[in-house]
């Protein structure tokens, strides 16, 4: 399998709640699972999905070793690069901090399919050379990926940069890169693999997340003739989607799995519990 799809975290409260509508690709995601368990069934639903908290801090070991035997033996993680080295250090200092996130990354061994570098907004093509100097530090057993939020990026020399590192390129729908900019650069990876994000706009956009509440059809159509076309040439492609896209990104990963004719497997509320094995006690 070579095209994965899932959804921008697991948890959020309002995957518990009932939608106003009766729909069936709306809440409730989870229904009466304990918040230890989520991601064991968000992973019987879902192959993939990007961890945001590792934006934040770099977890410890042990919680990544966790995630991992939660999950079955070909789900796939992704992990943002802590703002630590992208948004507070600019990419320009952190090799301690890069090391140790790397360390505790490789915990995922190959249940590991990225580490994203989601660079801010104002991080322009003027700091091409901060950007060169930071992608020759980074460990090559590693995969990596970079988003960039400024379109000014996305230009051949880029690409030759991200191609000497074997750093994968970042499109998709967001409020920084829309889908007309990204389209011509699937002509012109510099990887064998391509990280997709489909996202919509924070602040003014939608309130909760517990329903599809904006159609974007158009979009997943277009994108997946893209990923099937990319996925026959032999690409794998991580297509990750955010709650603020539509209102309830459960709904939005199904329906691109819908689009792409792949398996669908129902939400955890519709899933059974699984079969415990009961010990026999013979005991005097």
């Amino acid at each position: 399998m070579n095209i994965y799809v899932g959804c921008q975290g697991w948890r959020y409260p309002d995957w518990r709640i009932v939608a106003p509508v009766q729909e069936a690709l709306a809440a409730p995601f989870y229904t009466k699972i304990a918040a230890a368990k989520e991601l064991h069934y968000y992973s019987r639903t879902f192959g993939l999905v990007e961890v945001d908290s590792t934006f934040y801090a770099t977890p410890a070991a042990k919680v990544v070793k966790g995630w991992a035997e939660q999950t079955p033996e070909d789900f796939r993680f992704t992990l943002k690069l802590p703002r630590a080295l992208t948004h507070e250090a600019r990419l320009q200092r952190g090799r301690r901090t890069l090391a140790e996130f790397c360390d505790v990354a490789r915990t995922l061994d190959q249940k590991l399919a990225a580490i994203l570098i989601q660079l801010p907004p104002s991080f322009g093509i003027s700091e091409f050379a901060v950007l060169e100097r930071f992608a020759a530090h980074l460990p090559e057993d590693l995969p990596f990926a970079i988003e960039f939020r400024d379109p000014e990026w996305l230009t051949e020399r880029t690409m030759i940069l991200l191609n000497t590192h074997k750093i994968a390129l970042t499109l998709g729908d967001t409020p920084w890169i829309e889908t007309e900019i990204a389209l011509p650069w699937l002509n012109q990876l510099p990887t064998d693999w391509l990280y997709l994000r489909f996202m919509g706009p924070k602040e003014g956009g939608i309130e909760h997340f517990t329903h599809l509440q904006i159609d974007k059809e158009f979009i997943f159509d277009t994108w997946a003739k893209k990923i099937q076309a990319l996925s026959a040439a032999g690409k794998r492609i991580y297509a990750l989607f955010d709650n603020h896209l539509q209102g309830f990104s459960p709904g939005s990963a199904t329906l691109m799995i819908r689009k792409l004719s792949l398996t669908e497997q129902p939400f955890p509320r519709d899933q059974k519990p699984p079969v415990e094995q009961l010990g026999l006690n013979f005991g005097a």
